[in-house]
């Protein structure tokens, strides 16, 4: 699969709220609500339903993508 450039909605905890993946020659600004950061990353597009099925979360410290471990 190709990689792709998404911007992650995540809370101050890493939970995932939400993926958005523009179209690339779209010129869009993600807004988060309180409490919550937006990631701008690259991800494969095969992993996007597990990053809104909640098995990954944002490491907030360090702007990465982890595996969440119950």
């Amino acid at each position: 699969m190709a990689t792709v450039r998404v911007s992650i909605t995540h809370d101050y905890s890493g939970s995932i709220v939400s993926v958005s993946r523009p179209a690339e020659d779209a010129n869009v600004i993600v807004l988060s609500g309180d409490g919550q950061s937006v990631l701008e990353t690259e991800v494969d597009e095969a992993s996007i339903p597990d990053l809104v099925a909640g098995k990954y979360l944002v490491d907030s410290e360090s702007k990465k993508i982890v595996e969440n471990s119950p």
